[in-house]
């Protein structure tokens, strides 16, 4: 395969100089520079494109996202977009007569800051809707789900059911559950619900991965982390690349087959992280420390009394309570320190789980987005010892609740955050009011304390365009168009190494990916309006491994 060259516009090598030109063949990137030099490395012959007006970035990694999952519940009833209770009962029972006897009725998505009562649908309604099969109906944030009652009669959860550590059965009069399962309380609703999909929807489970792969390299995606995947969906993920319609190189995180709340144990059996299969590498084990967005948080008397005034403030600013909904989700708890939210795992626990985790050859990733989960996972990381970087950059996904100390901890133990900038802009958490000393997202707290600061989505919780991502790290605008602590923004530069240079040293792949330099793999995209902003910025094309993935159309073109 003879090699190609671009020239004419702007080559971010995130490994120093900006060159005028780069060439690749066979894959690997063979030079990097000035235009005549680059040409004469690439040899007369050599295809050439036109990047005029364009920026070539390397490719851009998203480093928690959701494949398996988004393609599990892809084919579930979808319920978005439904604006009260009524009508999704309708669309539950629509959905249950049109499904065979016998199968479980999965939906997905619903929110009940959507709907016109304000609350989730009682067991009862949810009865009405679905009275001969059973339901699991997940939440919006994948932390919270809906059971009618032949789900929970099939997973054994009734009045005398005992609280699960780490999540809530929710109940009514008598003890009985309401069918709303929270956390852990879902898990065993959820892994009954699983199975079922995975074996009588294979073949769709199949082809909407092989979709969202197309989708991802629209966006200038060449490598991605699903950060939650149990063994059946694993053994999916062996027969997709088998058909090689796994399109860009993809990291997979084992949690629990028994929900991915629980404890991993039976993950640990399998091959550990590094072990690559293909286009599959076995990334990290995925652990869950709080809640979301109930999550596990610790505020002085101060910080809870401020962020109450300013709730209520936007409140009446809004014209709507849905601000105070939002802060009474939380649960706050009242002592000394004001707690709230939902903490997975006691501190013992904790320890004990990543312990054990690091004992058996795998890195770590913890959920923890409140800074009580994010204090308990860094306590549990340095219980772990010396071994804890034996696998890998050690991770704390989301890590969304930080004061300068947990930064300063984070920086001690060379522990990466892994960020979701996008969900500033998110209309959900747009109703959340500032909490002093404990900004949402504190990037600039974190890069300037050499924190290995990585970009992610969090999909399908959020957009997977990384360029959206980018735009929202340096102009922080929520859903009301207004700033959110602008002190934390980031350069355009500082964004552009999220997504690229930092995401590949955290995931262990900087020796072939992130930045362009010669001998790395051609993994790059093509970026029209890559300045400023970003506020016209779109990608053009997007080459993996030297194969152009995607080209919008007639913008790029190849010429000899």
């Amino acid at each position: 395969m003879g090699a190609t060259v671009i020239v004419g516009g702007r080559v971010r090598t995130l490994a120093g100089a900006d060159a005028e030109a780069l060439a690749f063949a066979d894959g690997r990137i063979v030079a990097v520079g000035q235009r005549a030099e680059v040409s004469r490395v690439a040899g007369e012959g050599a295809a050439v494109i036109d990047g005029a007006g364009l920026t070539v970035v390397p490719g851009f990694v998203d480093a928690h996202h959701h494949v398996s999952i988004a393609a599990l519940y892809g084919g579930a009833v979808q319920l978005g977009a439904v604006t009260d209770i009524p009508a999704l009962q309708a669309a539950l029972a629509a959905a249950s007569r049109a499904l065979p006897e016998g199968r479980w009725l999965v939906a997905m998505n619903w929110d009940e800051g959507r709907l016109a009562e304000r609350r989730p649908p009682t067991r009862a309604e949810l009865d009405d809707a679905v009275p001969d099969r059973p339901l699991f109906a997940l939440h919006q944030t994948c932390h919270r789900a809906l059971a009618n009652s032949r789900a929970l009669a099939l997973a054994g959860i009734d009045a005398s059911t005992p609280e699960p550590s780490g999540g809530l059965i929710q109940r009514g009069r008598g003890g009985e559950p309401t069918g709303l399962l929270v956390e852990r309380g879902m898990s065993r609703v959820e892994a009954r619900a699983r199975p079922d999909l995975a074996t009588y929807d294979a073949a769709g489970i199949l082809a909407r991965m092989k979709e969202h792969y197309v989708a991802l390299v629209r966006v200038g995606l060449t490598r991605v982390v699903d950060t939650a995947v149990p063994a059946e969906l694993f053994t999916l993920y062996r027969e997709l690349a088998r058909r090689g319609d796994v399109l860009v190189p993809t990291h997979v995180c084992p949690v629990s087959t028994t929900g991915y709340l629980e404890e991993p144990w039976d993950a640990l059996d399998g091959p550990t992280t590094g072990h690559t299969e293909g286009p599959l590498t076995v990334g990290p084990v995925k652990l869950v420390f709080d809640g979301a967005p109930g999550c596990s948080m610790c505020l002085t008397w101060w910080q809870s009394i401020g962020a109450s005034v300013r709730t209520m403030a936007l409140a009446m600013r809004l014209g709507s309570w849905d601000p105070v909904r939002t802060m009474m989700s939380a649960e706050p708890r009242f002592g000394r320190e004001v707690r709230s939210g939902i903490a997975i795992y006691r501190r013992e626990e904790a320890e004990r789980v990543v312990r054990g985790v690091v004992e058996r050859g795998f890195s770590v990733a913890t959920h923890a987005i409140g800074n009580e989960a994010i204090d308990v996972a860094l306590s549990a990381y340095a219980a772990a010892g010396a071994g804890l970087h034996g696998a890998g950059v050690p991770r704390i996904e989301h890590a969304s609740f930080l004061d300068p100390e947990l930064v300063r901890r984070m920086a001690g133990a060379g522990v990466a955050a892994v960020v979701q900038p996008s969900m500033i802009a998110m209309p959900m958490l747009s109703t959340a009011s500032p909490i002093s000393g404990l900004p949402f997202f504190p990037l600039r707290w974190l890069v300037d304390a050499k924190v290995p600061v990585v970009g992610s989505s969090d999909y399908p919780v959020d957009v997977f365009d990384p360029l959206a991502g980018m735009r929202t790290a340096m102009l922080r605008r929520n859903a009301f168009g207004t700033v959110v602590e602008p002190g934390q923004a980031l350069t355009l530069d500082e964004a552009l190494a999220m997504y690229t240079r930092a995401a590949v040293e955290v995931i262990g792949c900087a020796a072939e990916a992130g930045t362009l330099e010669v001998g790395k793999r051609a993994d790059l995209a093509l970026v029209e309006g890559f300045e400023g902003e970003l506020a016209a910025a779109r990608v053009v094309a997007t080459f993996v491994d030297g194969v152009q993935a995607f080209a919008a159309a007639g913008d790029i073109a190849a010429s000899s």
